[in-house]
Order: structure tokens, then C-alpha cells, then sequence
């Protein structure tokens, strides 16, 4: 028989539990919603209570997996009791008898309210229903809630939503007195509101103990004395399982979209356990139809669970142009569209690059019609599709047919405004003066309309789209300014020109409109370049510029260090140097006001050796591998790096490199006046060396890590001048520290 569905079924469907009180099965997973990358927002347009059904990598949208097969009807069923007993019991009485109470307490209650025992419990006692000679409503509750109570031994079994095995469990040894005593509930309840409940109680039993087919004939025998409220459709919902049982598949499917369609509440359950096998079962499906919204719901729900969304469209169209449950299959379809067309969410991160297009035809033809339940979003559809397909024009004509058609809801302004603005700057060539009065209004508002918009609206992924796409516009026309404050690059730092023009546009005082947008879109600071200039002056050793730049960078000249910067340990530990240092920190400014009088020191001839040392420290522990990398950390250089490798390459260079620390260390070599000072210098300059040589490294292979290929201890040069002084206390201290001199010494 061939297969209408391509889908592969992910786990055996189990309507018990499904449809029981049991964690539903899955397939689909992840902890990613999937519409990150997306720009049409689902809630614009479609009831919230489908919302679990728009197009999502998480297996229900926003929910993930369904988890409320247990609490989903408490509320009702609580509302439900109290206006039928109309007594003075609190919401929180009825719920702990109705969730938490164990039969032996709801057999206690029964037996004290028929005069079998004279006493209750202390907690009981004070709640409105316990009393002596209640009424007969109360003792038929508490004589139903007995039964009720039983039936969860069978019934509440759960498993969790990655166990593909229906849930173990034993056959209800009691099943036939028990079926006997709802039975007789059933019979002899005087009133349809009590009755209704043994119906759905019996039904259940059936289901649960392997008498599938009774459950089908005591349903389909009664069902025509009860209203269709909510225990109604759970009743239909155990029928359909039951029929699934059986493998009427046809009438199961059927049953089921009844109950999707008539309770909200068991769409997700009544969704996950549809499920059409062949073209053949799934025509007998449509021939139990009964009126053409029953079949508008049964393509609906085709359309969802088999994800072609097209095909349910049209038919859906076909029998009723006007039909609102045309919205979900849009929108979901168009979610799908710009998902498969975005690189970061394909599988091997091709993208499909052509556009649906029988999609983009149905969609423009249906809109065109201008029939359907909502023309506004039908218009805003196939504009938003054709501008994934590079037709603009024809995009920007449809949103003005949109715009023609209006709408009092602001999501759906807020929508098509935003999809406008984004053909908008696609589909120009280049920025000029007339473009930027253009935009700027549109550019503001999705710049500071995420206080005002609701979570769902899904504005920010154009919004950063448009910043790339108007910054590579303004690259490429040599506005680097404009581009820079557009989207941030490494890149544009690494020319002093670009940063002093950076700092002249925003310290300019009369800036246009458009000036002061793009102000307010760079994402730094004033402050924040003040602070990458000094840093920058740092690492070139011209420290007064450093310090005079430091001053003009506000708090960030305040940060605190963590360790001592001027320590110069045997073995690179920054966290031991955190830890040990009890000293008032150092702060960016404070350090290198230290650093400049260590270089006056040297410049006049005071204590060479120790300034020169304590220079090349704070230079070595600055850098990447020192204990005071949060010197360098800051807006435009990054932070967290906790490797060589994550530096962008504009600033690796100078943030990794040894030669001031070396340059340092040999004055101090140079006016050492004893063997210790000697052994210390030449044991920091090795570490240079050390470094350097796993910077080269890096610089012709990026992808190299450390463990890849350790240095040959025997290519440090210093090492061989350390070994002269093995007389030293110095040498012994690094004797046990140094792993990589006991290897060369090996």
C-alpha cells in the first residue's frame, strides 16, 4: 500500500499513555526554542491556545514536552465539584481530596459521614465537608472519590518523555469488582453530573484492563446523555485510544481531532496520539466526517503532525476559504521557510538556498484572493517570502497592500513595520542622505522598542541583520565611522587613524539626527576607546601617554587587579598569586603610575637590578600569561580568555608577546651583582622564551593547542645559562618547581 507520509514515526504511539494520565512519549528534542534566527512572529496572528503547535525545534513550542497529563483538568474538575455540592468548602479543601488524599482517608470521611465511626482525624476535622450526617450529594461524592482514588493504582502511571517503552505496569488484579462497583455508581447516580462521572470513570477502567472493545460499546451507547463539556471529550479521547487498541486507526484518528477541536485542554495529548498510517486509512479517516469544519480540523492536524503544511493549506482552502485554522499552517509554514533558509540552523550548515516556490505561489495566489479569515497576514506572508526570494519590490507592494488592508492590533503593525524596514535596507544599493532620513525613525525604534514590544515579538534578529547589512553597506562605501558604530569589528582598531577619528565623531558636539542614532547604536564608550588607547600605549612601553589616556577613562581606570603585578613566580599559577596577595590591589591607573616611577628609577640609574625586574614582572603578568590579564580586559579587547586562541588575531600580537618583559629582564641581568639575582634573570627570561615559542606556534598553526606538541627543552637558551648558577638558592627553588628544567636537565 503506498505511503502518503514521509515522516518517519519516531516510537511506538501508546494511547494509554497518551491519553492517560501518564508523561507523554517524544521524539523531537533540544533546549533551543528554533526561532532565533526568525522574523515573523507566530502570536501576531494565531490563538494563543495553539501556540504549541507553531513551528519549533522543541517538540510543543514554548512548553517543550506536555507534562500536564496529571494536573491539566484539576482546576476545572475542583470548580466543577464546588458548584455541584454548593457548600462552604475552601478551593484548597477540595484540592487536597481531589489531588493529594489517599483512598484510606476519603474511606475514613465516607465512614464517618454515614455514621460507621464517630471521630476523625485531627486535620480533617475542621474542613466543611467532615461533618456527621452530611447530605446525600456529599456521601455520593465521597463514595464516587473512593472508586476515583482506586482507579490511579492503574491509571496515574507515568514515565519520563525519553523513555520510548510504554510504562510497566501489572494488571489490575481487581478489575472486574471494580468495573461491578461503577457500574452500579453508574446505574444508580440520580442525577447526569455524578453519572457522567462513573461514564468516564468505567470508560477509563476498560481502556486501562484490556476490554478495549467494551469501552467503545459502553461509550458509543451513553454518549447521547451527556453534554460535550471537557469529561465528555476525555471520554472520546480514551474511546479513540481504545479503537487504536483494536486498530481501527480510521476512527481513532477521527475521535481524536474531535477531541483536539472540542478541548483545549487535550489538543497536545489528542495531537501526539493522531496519527494516519497510508492514504487508504487516512481517506476512511475523512469519510467518518460529518460536516465540512470536521474535516478542516482533520487537515489542520495532518498538516501539523506530518509538517506539510502546503498540502493542508490547499485542501483546507478548498472547503473553506474563510477558515481560521488556515492561520496556524501559514504561519508554521513560513517559520519552516526562513529556518531552512538560514545557515546557522542547517544541518550541515548549508542552507537551502533556493525558495520554496509551489509555497510562494500558494501563499501569493491566496493573498491575492484577498478570502481568507485574515488578508492582513496573508499579504504580510507573501511579502515576507518573496523578499526571502530577493523580490522586493513585489515584498514592498504586498506590505502596502497589507498596510491598505490595516489592522487595530499594534503586534501585527509592529510586524509588517518591521519586515518593511528590513526589505528596505536589502534592497537598496547603497546609503545615501535620502536613505538615512529614510530609516532613521525605523532604526530608532527597533533600537529601543524592547520595553515597549511583548516578549514573543520577534524583532531582534532583523534588527541585528539590518546592523550587518547597512555595516557592510557603509564598509564598502569607506564610511568606516558609520559602519563601525553599526556592528563593532577587531578589525577597525587596528589603525590609530580609524580610533582617532572613532573619538572625534563622538566627542562632536552638533551632531545631525542620523549622527546621534548612530552614537547611540555603537556599543562602547567614549570611555571605553579612552581605555583601549592606554592599553595600547601600555604595550608599547609609553607609559605617560598610557597614563595620560588611563585618567580619561573614567571608572574603568578604577577596576582593581586581582594579584600582585610586580611578583615574579617560579611556576605561572595566577590563582595561587590571587589568593596570596593581601596587599591594597593595584588598580589600571595605580599600576601604571608604579610602572612609570620604576622607569624614572631606571632612567636615572637607581637600583637598576630591581626596577628593571619589577618592570619586566608587570610587563610579563599584563600580557596573556601573567596574573593581571584584567589589566587588558575591556570592551574593545574582550574578556575571558582563557586561551591564546580565543584573542582575535588584531590584538593577539601585542597581548601575547614577550619581547618588553624580555627587554626588562636583560637590564636587570645586565646589573645584577650576584649570582642569585643572575639565576633569577635568566630563569624569567627562559619563560619568555618558553612562551615564545608556543606564540610561534600558534601564529603558524591556528589551530594549535598546548598539548599538541611540547617544546624541546633544549632549544631554551636560558636554560643553559641557568645551569652556571646550580650553586644558587635561587636554582634549587626552580630545581623543584620547574617541570620543564628538570626535563632539560634530564
Amino acid at each position: 500500500m503506498k505511503k502518503i507520509f514521509t515522516k518517519k514515526f519516531c516510537a511506538l504511539l501508546i494511547s494509554s499513555s497518551i491519553i492517560g494520565t501518564s508523561i507523554v512519549l517524544a521524539c523531537a528534542g533540544g533546549d533551543w526554542e528554533g526561532y532565533e534566527n526568525s522574523n515573523f512572529t507566530p502570536e501576531a496572528f494565531v490563538e494563543k491556545k495553539l501556540s504549541p503547535f507553531f513551528y519549533s525545534d522543541l517538540f510543543y513550542y514554548g512548553i517543550g514536552h506536555d507534562e500536564q497529563q496529571s494536573t491539566r483538568f484539576i482546576e476545572s474538575n475542583i470548580a466543577d465539584w464546588s458548584a455541584y455540592l454548593n457548600n462552604n468548602a475552601t478551593a484548597f479543601e477540595y484540592g487536597y481530596l481531589l489531588k493529594k488524599a489517599s483512598k484510606g482517608y476519603v474511606d475514613s470521611i465516607l465512614s464517618f459521614t454515614e455514621g460507621k465511626i464517630a471521630r476523625l482525624p485531627a486535620p480533617a476535622a475542621t474542613d466543611h465537608f467532615f461533618t456527621a450526617n452530611a447530605k446525600k450529594k456529599t456521601k455520593a461524592f465521597f463514595s464516587y472519590l473512593s472508586l476515583a482514588k482506586e482507579a490511579e493504582e492503574f491509571a496515574n502511571v507515568t514515565n519520563e518523555w525519553w523513555d520510548y517503552n510504554e510504562p510497566k505496569k501489572e494488571a489490575y488484579k481487581n478489575a472486574a469488582p471494580f468495573n461491578k462497583a461503577l457500574l452500579a455508581g453508574y446505574t444508580n447516580a440520580d442525577d447526569k453530573f455524578l453519572k457522567q462521572r462513573y461514564f468516564f470513570q468505567l470508560i477509563r477502567s476498560y481502556f486501562f484492563n484490556g476490554q478495549p472493545q467494551k469501552a467503545i460499546d459502553f461509550f458509543e451507547s451513553n454518549k447521547n446523555l451527556f453534554e460535550t463539556n471537557k469529561l465528555f471529550y476525555r471520554c472520546l479521547a480514551y474511546t479513540a485510544g481504545a479503537h487504536y487498541k483494536l486498530k481501527n486507526f480510521g476512527k481513532a484518528n477521527y475521535y481524536y481531532s474531535l477531541a483536539y477541536d472540542g478541548c483545549d485542554e487535550l489538543k497536545t495529548t489528542a495531537h501526539y496520539s493522531f496519527h494516519p498510517q497510508d492514504e487508504k486509512d487516512w481517506q476512511a479517516t475523512l469519510s467518518f466526517c460529518k460536516t465540512k469544519e470536521e474535516k478542516i480540523t482533520l487537515w489542520e492536524m495532518l498538516g501539523i503532525f506530518y509538517k506539510d503544511e502546503k498540502r493542508s493549506i490547499s485542501e483546507i482552502y478548498k472547503l473553506d476559504p474563510s477558515s481560521i485554522k488556515l492561520n496556524l499552517l501559514l504561519a508554521r509554514a513560513v517559520n519552516k521557510q526562513e529556518r531552512q533558509l538560514d545557515a546557522d540552523y542547517a544541518s550541515d550548515n548549508t542552507p537551502v538556498k533556493i525558495i520554496d516556490k509551489p509555497l510562494l505561489s500558494l501563499i501569493s495566489s491566496i493573498a491575492n484572493n484577498s478570502n481568507t479569515n485574515d488578508p492582513f497576514m496573508w499579504n504580510v506572508a507573501s511579502g515576507y517570502i518573496s523578499m526571502l526570494d530577493h523580490n522586493y519590490v513585489i515584498a514592498e507592494n504586498s506590505f502596502k497592500k497589507a498596510e491598505k488592508i490595516g489592522s487595530t492590533e499594534r503586534i501585527k503593525q509592529w510586524q509588517v513595520r518591521l519586515l518593511k524596514v528590513l526589505n528596505k535596507v536589502f534592497a537598496t544599493s547603497s546609503v545615501d542622505d535620502k536613505f538615512e532620513k529614510e530609516v532613521l525613525a525605523e532604526v530608532e525604534w527597533l533600537r529601543t522598542c524592547g520595553k515597549d514590544v511583548p516578549e514573543s515579538f520577534r524583532y531582534n534578529y532583523a534588527f541585528e541583520r539590518i546592523k550587518q547589512e547597512l555595516a557592510k553597506k557603509y564598509a564598502g562605501q569607506k564610511e568606516l565611522i558609520k559602519s563601525e558604530c553599526y556592528v563593532s569589528k577587531p578589525g577597525f582598531y587596528s589603525r590609530d587613524k580609524n580610533v582617532d577619528e572613532l573619538e572625534a565623531f563622538l566627542l562632536k558636539k552638533n551632531r545631525t539626527p542620523y549622527e546621534e542614532l548612530c552614537k547611540n547604536l555603537y556599543q562602547n564608550t567614549l570611555d571605553d576607546l579612552y581605555e583601549f588607547q592606554a592599553i595600547k600605549m601600555a604595550f608599547a612601553d609609553k607609559i605617560d601617554e598610557a597614563i595620560s589616556l588611563m585618567e580619561k577613562s573614567g571608572e574603568k581606570a578604577k577596576k582593581s587587579l586581582l594579584g600582585n603585578p610586580f611578583n615574579g613566580r617560579i611556576n605561572d599559577c595566577h590563582d595561587c598569586d590571587h589568593e596570596q596577595y593581601k596587599g591594597t590591589p593595584y588598580t589600571k591607573l595605580t599600576l601604571l603610575q608604579k610602572m612609570k616611577e620604576l622607569k624614572t628609577n631606571i632612567a636615572a640609574g637607581k637600583d637598576v637590578y630591581n626596577n628593571a625586574l619589577l618592570l619586566g614582572n608587570a610587563y610579563y603578568n599584563i600580557s596573556h600569561y601573567g596574573n593581571a590579564r584584567l589589566f587588558y580586559e575591556s570592551a574593545v579587547l574582550g574578556e575571558g580568555h582563557y586561551s591564546p586562541q580565543v584573542i582575535d588575531s588584531v590584538f593577539k600580537t601585542f597581548l601575547i608577546s614577550m619581547k618588553i618583559p624580555i627587554s626588562y629582564y636583560l637590564k636587570a641581568l645586565d646589573a645584577a651583582t650576584n649570582r642569585e639575582q643572575k639565576a633569577k634573570c635568566c630563569y624569567l627570561l627562559a619563560k619568555c622564551e618558553r612562551n615564545t615559542w608556543y606564540n610561534n606556534k600558534l601564529y603558524s598553526k591556528s589551530d594549535y593547542y598546548w598539548d599538541d606538541e611540547m617544546i624541546n627543552v633544549k632549544t631554551i637558551t636560558n636554560f643553559d645559562s641557568l645551569k652556571q648558577y646550580s650553586d644558587t638558592h635561587y636554582y634549587q627553588e626552580v630545581l623543584k618547581e620547574c617541570g620543564y628544567f628538570k626535563t632539560y636537565l634530564k
